[in-house]
């Protein structure tokens, strides 16, 4: 009789798609492109289009490399992120999220207009602070943000659909902080761009005033569970006190480079600190806090378990402290429980497997624009062209052939097989620097050198300065570069993607993914000061074969831990249940 009953109840549900175009009708998902175009906005800003403004004032890559450290906010945001784990705000006038999401939306607008007039060419100092806090404020919002989308969410119809226009208002972003911001500044200059991008963040707070505040469940059986139940309160402390000091001192580290180096003359070399400080600084920040999680697993090893937030009288040192060791110990320490050594090789994967894309990403609008060291002095017209609308068009495509390669072969080889593409075309560029003789070829023995070049000839010519009788060969060689890239770079992020979401424990998600997704910025960001000093003493070819064989590192591991899953138990060795 039930059976009966069940039955129809099941055919009077809509498709899925057709409960996704209902879900779109609701402001909810108006709200959640707005906000996404806020999130992604001083990303572009102060990571991408500021390169490309310093390049044309003529600052040196090393200082540029030096500079980029600011946006190591994105890199630790999973720290203070439990700060913003239960909605709650001192002034709640729209309510805890949207408040907040406001509270630095305002700032990071009121940022980018100072940043708008802040002349870097004479005032890097201020330029430094301005993208440091932006940066900073940029990565709590999205903190914020993920939290609401979550949050709101009433079904899995609308969990997808709202990460798809999350991209898509990123990618929109995108579109306008590289592409429109170039052509713009070709024309206009970069303060009117600046301040367009400061305007379009003033409008995308629209989204906050649309959202709604999201219904927030309490009592037994909504807290997070952690291992901090029933461990040793001294021991915990002291291992929480620990780590924190060495996030502190790893800070100063950082800190008092990117000081002394817009302070001292000479300023420090970028290779001498990355040499000298940066393992220090990878161990304090990610080998320290494993080797503490590690002892507290042979020394306790318990189950997670569900712990009643404190009282309202609770001392702050103590909130701190467990929220620490929540953001910390619990991700690592389920990590480390649940693979043993392989964890190992998690951590070391997430630290490299995108560290040719992220430590290079900061000097693509140097080689593309300027004219020292190797580079090609393209026009911003190219530029925005040939990488922010072809490559962006290139990114998409290589994620979708990383989805569809995924689910004939399986997570394990797409990984392998992202991180040899992804090395590999760091000699596309190579071959740039050096004039593009293995690109020319490869467009003469596809017989595509007569279409490209035309198509490429064509798009030259947007740009309002002159163009050279070989403006469609040089445009071609960039633009098929590029291609290359973007098509590794969007084929590897769905193969990482896949695969840290596959390790993440369900129980843990939430700061588990935040910390193996920040790792994976962690080394890029380090190694922009070196890779900056790099450029000026080797040139640009020399780089780009240097990071060929650095993410050799990635390839090694990738199959390492191909083959150490290999030889786990397969699901389908236990008793099926259909």
């Amino acid at each position: 009789m039930s059976e009966a009953v069940a039955v129809p109840a099941a055919e009077k549900q809509p498709p899925r798609f057709v409960r996704a175009l209902k879900a779109m009708r609701d402001r909810r998902m108006a709200a959640m492109f707005l906000m996404a175009l806020a999130a992604g906005l001083p990303y572009g800003a102060v990571l991408g289009t500021l390169n490309a403004w310093l390049t044309t004032e003529g600052v040196s890559p090393s200082t540029i490399g030096v500079l980029s450290i600011v946006t190591i906010g994105y890199a630790f945001k999973f720290l203070w992120s439990p700060a913003f784990q239960s909605a709650h705000h001192p002034f709640p006038f729209l309510g805890p999220r949207r408040t907040w999401l406001l509270s630095l939306q305002l700032p990071i607008a009121g940022l980018l207009f100072l940043l708008a007039f802040s002349n870097p060419g004479t005032n890097i100092g201020l330029v430094a602070v301005i993208a440091l806090f932006a940066a900073l404020f940029s990565a709590t919002h999205d903190i914020v943000l993920d939290a609401w989308r979550i949050e709101v969410a009433r079904s899995e119809e609308d969990k997808d659909l709202m990460a798809a226009l999350y991209q898509f208002g990123y990618r929109i972003a995108g579109f306008i902080t590289g592409f429109m911001a170039l052509l713009l500044a070709g024309i206009y200059g970069w303060v009117v761009v600046y301040v367009m991008i400061a305007v379009m963040m003033l409008l995308s707070i629209a989204g906050t005033f649309l959202a709604p505040e999201p219904e927030i469940r309490t009592g037994p059986g909504t807290a997070r569970l952690t291992f901090q139940a029933g461990l040793p309160a001294r021991e915990r402390t002291f291992a929480t006190l620990l780590v924190a000091a060495g996030w502190i001192a790893a800070f100063l580290m950082i800190a008092g480079f990117v000081i002394a180096s817009f302070t001292q003359v000479p300023p420090p070399k970028g290779g001498a600190f990355v040499s000298e400080q940066g393992p220090w600084i990878v161990f304090l920040t990610v080998l320290l806090p494993a080797a503490g999680a590690l002892i507290l697993l042979l020394r306790h090893g318990r189950e997670p378990a569900e712990i009643i937030e404190g009282a309202a009288d609770e001392p702050a040192a103590s909130r701190i402290t467990r929220a620490v060791f929540r953001s910390i110990f619990d991700p690592l320490m389920d990590l480390i429980g649940r693979l043993g050594w392989g964890a190992l090789l998690v951590l070391l994967l997430a630290l490299t497997y995108r560290f040719t894309d992220s430590v290079w990403g900061s000097f693509a609008y140097p080689f593309y624009l300027d004219d020292r060291f190797g580079a090609l002095h393209h026009t911003m017209a190219d530029v925005a062209v040939a990488s922010k609308f072809f490559g962006v068009l290139m990114t998409v495509a290589g994620a979708a052939i990383g989805a569809v390669v995924i689910s004939f072969l399986g997570r394990m080889p797409v990984l392998v097989m992202g991180a040899v593409l992804a090395a590999a075309t760091n000699l596309l560029f190579a071959d740039l620097s050096r004039g593009g003789a293995g690109i020319d070829a490869f467009l003469e023995w596809t017989n595509l050198a007569d279409p490209i070049r035309a198509f490429a000839g064509w798009a030259a010519q947007i740009s309002p300065e002159g163009q050279g009788a070989e403006a469609g060969e040089r445009m071609a060689r960039l633009m098929i570069a590029i291609a290359g890239e973007n098509l590794a770079g969007g084929f590897a992020s769905v193969a990482v993607v896949a695969f840290l979401t596959s390790v993440v424990n369900p129980r843990f998600a939430a700061v588990q993914y935040a910390l193996l997704a920040s790792l994976t910025m962690l080394i890029g960001t380090l190694g922009r000061p070196w890779l900056g000093t790099l450029i000026e003493t080797q040139g640009y070819y020399s780089v780009f074969i240097l990071t060929f064989w650095l993410g050799g590192i990635a390839v090694v591991l990738s199959a390492v831990e191909w083959f150490r899953q290999s030889r786990l138990p397969k699901p389908a060795e236990t008793p099926a249940t259909d």
